[in-house]
């Protein structure tokens, strides 16, 4: 009862531990779903007030912009900074009234520069710089350009004070090599900037940053005081993303949710940090009721379970039961328990009935072949009597085994009448042999005879060339049976009885000719003797295995065909011998797909016993083609695999060697040792286009980078670092691709992107 007891305890565990585990699997991704959910929301919500504030601030530096642009264009302005003449007049005292009024207007506007050719001309300052920091200025915005405005700069106040600002200017310098003619620059006071973009974020438990491109502070919603991790900055200014979230953990260890943004127009990041307790507060809410629901349910499973088991147990321990009754290893199974001994000890049963029924079979047959007629007679009970004659009569023994038509398994009523007529064989044979002959039948199961064949009188056999014809008439009066197949295998002749037995042998082992010999039901010992006793060739094996490594599908069946026919000129053994190398290689193929270099035989037991056992040459043939097809169907999805790669290593070099005029599709096949139309069928498979349109598309797709990154450039020297001889031929097919040519896709760049 011990094991019985043990097992019961299984049943409950596992149960319970499958209940438990379910519940605490659902309630930890309800967890995560809610959690992400919530701050996801969050996200959102700060988000939008990063992208608000983005707005506020990129319409601040356009007004910025359009005053310096104003004064840069305003006529005497424009005059002093050609002259440098900055002598009192009624127009240039409006000008100059008119720049004092926007800086008054405007109080985080602290101040203007007329800057001439050699330095400022005029400056208006509210908070005045040290001479050094508008020298650098007045070089900056001399050799900067229009493009670079608004920038971010560390001064210096004339009180020695260090200070960062934003600077916007004109000069009227699209590129590098245009003439300097003077320009207006304006400095915007960061701070006072603060007060007006963050006055409808500030309060609550968020706070919201402005940073500059190197992750230093430019504005906050919160006093300076409050100052962010200098770690936390570089992380988000140094990372690869443009924007997202991250949770980051303070030193006093506080958890703060944050959210950046890159605007890419003023190269600036945007930042909100909220503690990340209270992001998620309504989690902790939800988490009483989980947990509460996790404890009921959990307890609820554990009951279930418990009555499962219980009711499960029941006829499973009858089961038990009946096989210590069947094993007689009581103590075995009582003291271990559990399935696995009782699956091994149901599988020693069956394997011991099997053997008992085969034993009961061969006993009896051999009794059948070796028993008097009477006690102290030498004839045995199998061998008939001679009728009108003394002495031995010469004899032999024919095996004779039905099956089903390959395909056609059949109806009961055609077992019924197949098992009649198997027993009404030795009054048919002593038909056909037209009384020259005795038979006596022996039916050890319902599909096979043996049959006892034996002269009438001596020497009534005569010619065996007739009793060939006989054994031919009796396989087509059998194979006429509904859906009956019949084979044949005929011993030597002989007049010695106590070779009984060993002629018995002789034409059982012959059945196993039958499965090598295609349309050949009938196998005679004299035939088989002359078989060669000689190892089968390698030779003929590798003929199927070639077959399957070049992927010629439809010559399997032939090569399987061919293979088996070669097999039938050599004894049984032989052929089994090496058909059970030759399918350990086709295994080994289709295990791994790899056509050679495993490690041959290693099943080859197995596959032999898998052959011997075959009783029909359409069974084997089929069992062969099926391993050819399952090592082809491998080797297949392997070479897809490889052909991939090969389509891959032919893009990265197009994409490396772009450039190089002389590409062809001739030198990279040779480079891939591939054909050419195998090749140029790889790639367009892989991207969808031609060879040359893909190396077109890589070389206008790194002309157009060129466009826009190298402006000094030339149409001509990009035409060439593209890969191509001619800038005319390049210019056509950049317009046939794009719309528009080169030099057209460069202006619109300009104008869109202000540079």
């Amino acid at each position: 009862m011990n094991g019985e007891r043990r097992l019961k305890i299984r049943f409950f565990m596992s149960l319970t531990l499958i209940s438990i585990c379910s519940v605490l699997v659902l309630a930890t991704a309800l967890f995560f779903w809610f959690r992400g959910k919530t701050v996801d929301y969050v996200n959102k919500a700060n988000d939008s007030v990063l992208l608000n504030t983005e707005t506020v601030f990129a319409k601040y530096m356009e007004s910025v912009q359009n005053y310096t642009l104003a004064f840069y264009r305003h006529p005497n302005i424009n005059s002093v900074m050609q002259s440098g003449d900055s002598s009192w007049s009624d127009q240039l005292f409006s000008a100059l009234s008119q720049i004092k009024g926007t800086l008054t207007v405007n109080p985080y506007l602290e101040n203007a520069y007329i800057m001439g050719k050699d330095g400022p001309v005029m400056m208006f300052e509210n908070s005045p710089l040290s001479e050094a920091s508008k020298r650098e200025l007045f070089e900056r915005v001399r050799d900067g350009l229009i493009k670079e405005s608004p920038f971010v700069w560390n001064a210096t106040l004339n009180n020695g004070a260090p200070v960062t600002v934003m600077m916007t200017y004109y000069n009227d310098k699209v590129y590098a090599d245009s003439e300097y003619t003077g320009a207006i620059a304006i400095m915007t006071n960061l701070g006072k900037l603060q007060e007006n973009i963050f006055t409808n974020v500030a309060g609550g438990d968020t706070r919201y940053a402005v940073l500059s491109s190197e992750g230093g502070v430019l504005m906050q919603s919160n006093p300076f005081g409050a100052e962010y991790e200098d770690e936390l900055l570089q992380r988000i200014v140094r990372g690869s993303r443009p924007s997202g979230t991250l949770i980051w953990k303070t030193d006093d260890g506080r958890k703060e949710l944050i959210t950046y943004r890159l605007s890419p127009g003023q190269n600036l990041w945007f930042l909100s940090e909220t503690s990340y307790r209270n992001s998620v507060r309504d989690i902790s809410n939800a988490m009483t009721l989980m947990i509460a629901l996790c404890v009921g349910l959990a307890a609820v499973a554990s009951g279930v379970a418990a009555f499962v088991s219980h009711r499960m147990y029941k006829p499973i321990g009858t089961l038990f039961g009946h096989i210590r009754s069947l094993s007689g290893e009581r103590l075995s199974l009582t003291s271990a328990g559990g399935f696995e001994e009782a699956n091994r000890e149901l599988e020693r049963i069956a394997g011991r009935f099997g053997e008992l029924k085969r034993e009961n079979e061969d006993s009896a047959l051999l009794s059948w072949l070796t028993t008097p007629y009477r006690s102290g007679e030498e004839l045995p009970s199998a061998l008939p009597l001679l009728k009108n004659s003394s002495g031995h009569a010469a004899f032999f023994v024919a095996v004779l085994q039905l099956e089903a038509a390959y395909g056609d398994g059949g109806t009961s009523s055609d077992a019924a009448d197949r098992l009649d007529g198997l027993k009404g064989l030795p009054r048919v044979i002593e038909g056909l042999f037209e009384g020259t002959c005795a038979c006596r039948g022996f039916f050890p199961n319902p599909g096979t005879a043996v049959l006892i064949v034996s002269e009438a009188r001596e020497g009534s056999f005569g010619d065996q060339g007739i009793s060939r014809e006989r054994w031919e008439q009796l396989e087509q009066s059998v194979r006429a049976w509904p859906g009956t197949r019949c084979h044949i295998a005929i011993s030597r002749l002989s007049d010695d009885p106590s070779q009984l037995k060993a002629m018995y042998e002789e034409a059982r082992d012959g059945m196993q000719y039958l499965k090598f010999q295609y349309g050949t039901p009938i196998v005679y010992a004299e035939e088989a003797a002359l078989l060669s006793d000689e190892a089968m060739p390698d030779d003929a094996l590798e003929k199927v295995l070639q077959v399957v490594r070049d992927q010629k599908h439809e010559m399997i069946p032939r090569a399987v065909e061919r293979v088996l026919a070669e097999a039938g000129g050599y004894r049984a053994e032989k052929a089994t011998v090496a058909l059970s190398r030759l399918a350990s290689d086709l295994s080994a193929i289709a295990e791994s797909g790899v056509a050679g270099g495993h490690s041959r035989h290693a099943d080859f037991l197995e596959h032999y016993q898998r052959i011997w056992s075959f009783s029909s040459y359409e069974e084997l043939r089929a069992w062969f083609e099926q391993l050819c097809f399952r090592a082809y169907e491998m080797l297949k999805a392997r070479n897809a695999v490889q052909t991939r790669d090969v389509a891959g290593e032919a893009i990265a070099y197009i994409r490396k060697h772009f450039a190089d005029p002389t590409l062809s599709l001739n030198l990279l096949a040779d480079k891939l040792a591939i054909s050419p139309p195998y090749l140029s069928r790889l790639i367009t498979e892989s991207t969808g286009s031609s060879f040359p349109d893909f190396v077109n598309l890589v070389r206008l797709e790194h002309a157009r980078e060129l466009l826009v990154s190298e402006l000094e450039m030339d149409i001509r020297a990009i035409a060439e670092k593209s890969g191509y001889g001619s800038s005319t031929y390049f210019t056509t097919l950049f317009k046939k691709r794009y719309g528009m040519t080169p030099t057209k896709w460069r202006l619109n760049h300009i104008v869109q992107h202000g540079e």
